[in-house]
């Protein structure tokens, strides 16, 4: 363990000084000026207000050898007791820090685990000198809870809309978690849910279960300890058909401590094809039948003008400065228009359910597909379900002088 402390502190010596630590001391210290500089480090960066129980905290500190430093002690102190929990010869030895010309020496503290959580603690650092003279510096902490992972609800959300049995491979899957649920962030006196800030949450998938975690994402400083519930999005990665299925896990880093939660095996199997293409139509004009101007995409025929707009998926509401017709749905159906770029792979012919459920996840559909144009491709949202589908426009004709406009597509579906 010596060796540890030693390789981390020339990094965690650099510029780590403790801003804003306190130099309140008990009666029972009476410390002498001593020449040399000191500093209070910790590994990690920056040292945190929360501790959990058990907890080790690598400290440190900086001292000019020719000053004749002889030892570290360490007192801790809460309302109600206080005592020496450590002592440490001076390294002379130790490495010095390049960036402040010290040398750098390093010793654990442990957070007592008889202490009740938000128990606000005291830590007094002394450096003794050859002379007599002493060097202080105070930290101060509370007692919390290691932080907590739990599953939320629902678990898993498959953005495809596919559900758990058609999930493939580039496929999003939306689990949710709880961070320290029913937890607080700050108290000032000891309770029970007091929870450890978390600095970062980082999601990783895990081929067949078992394998290497692969790292997806991470997002920084989720919660300060108080209960946060959210849903991640994570995705199945390549390998995963091979392997069997894939798992997911979310791990909470909370300075010196570390909670992992991981999901149920997902089975991974084959993209899902559209099986089913047809075709529809639309008219708006002088002798027309009003029958004409609405379309069912279930039922793959014209709705008639006096259904409900229910299943009234594409109906003409208008047309264009040159007399094209302008398209909308009146009910929930919701459609996005694929961009020029995205049309560039021919998704029409080789898009399967679980591309085009994911490409309306990731967008943003509207009720209004605007004035079709031939070769406009659409991703579809069906009212009232999850199903996806495709649709293309094959002909357009314009409304002029009165005369008959229309538009005729296509469709692909489950």
């Amino acid at each position: 363990m010596k060796l540890f402390y030693k390789s981390l502190l020339p990094v965690a010596l650099a510029g780590l000084a403790l801003a804003g630590c306190k130099k309140d001391l008990d009666t029972y210290y009476t410390p002498q000026p001593a020449a040399g500089g000191y500093e209070i480090i910790v590994v990690n960066s920056a040292l945190a207000t929360k501790y959990a129980p058990g907890e080790t905290i690598v400290l440190g500190s900086g001292f000019n050898a020719a000053d004749n430093p002889t030892s570290i002690t360490v007192f801790q102190a809460t309302k109600t007791d206080s005592a020496q929990v450590g002592t440490y010869p001076v390294n002379a030895s130790a490495p010095i820090n390049p960036a402040t010309g010290l040398s750098a020496q390093g010793f654990p503290y442990v957070v007592p685990s008889t202490y009740p959580i938000g128990t606000s603690v005291r830590v007094d650092i002394i450096l003794n000198f050859q002379n007599g003279g002493k060097r202080t510096k105070s930290i101060r902490y509370q007692v919390a809870n290691t932080p907590t992972i739990t599953a939320g609800s629902p678990a898993a959300t498959y953005r495809n809309g596919l559900g758990a049995s058609g999930q493939a491979e580039g496929d999003l899957v939306g689990y949710a978690v709880t961070l320290n649920a029913g937890g607080i962030s700050t108290s000032t006196t000891p309770v029970a849910n007091l929870y450890k800030s978390v600095d970062s949450l980082v999601y990783y998938a895990r081929l067949g279960g078992t394998g290497t975690l692969m790292r997806q994402g991470v997002i920084k400083t989720p919660t300060a300890g108080v209960e946060n519930k959210r849903t991640i999005d994570v995705r199945v990665p390549s390998g995963a058909a091979a392997a069997g299925g894939v798992a997911f896990a979310f791990v909470a880093y909370a300075q010196g401590t570390i909670t992992t939660f991981s999901t149920p095996l997902l089975a991974v199997g084959a993209t899902t094809p559209f099986r089913t293409t047809r075709t529809g139509r639309l008219a708006f004009g002088g002798g027309v039948s009003t029958d004409s101007l609405a379309f069912n995409l279930t039922a793959g025929a014209n709705e008639p003008a006096a259904n409900a707009t229910t299943g009234k998926d594409l109906q003409v509401n208008g047309l264009s400065g040159a007399g094209t017709l302008a398209v909308t749905a009146p009910n929930t159906t919701r459609y996005y228009k694929l961009t020029s770029a995205q049309l560039a792979a021919n998704p029409y012919a080789t898009a399967t359910a679980n591309a085009i459920g994911t490409l309306i996840y990731q967008n943003t559909p509207s009720a209004d597909l605007g004035v079709p144009a031939v070769g406009d491709v659409y991703a579809v949202k069906l009212r009232g379900t999850a199903e996806v589908m495709l649709l293309r426009v094959l002909a357009t004709r314009a409304s002029t002088a009165g005369g008959v406009g229309r538009l005729r597509f296509e469709y692909r579906s489950l």
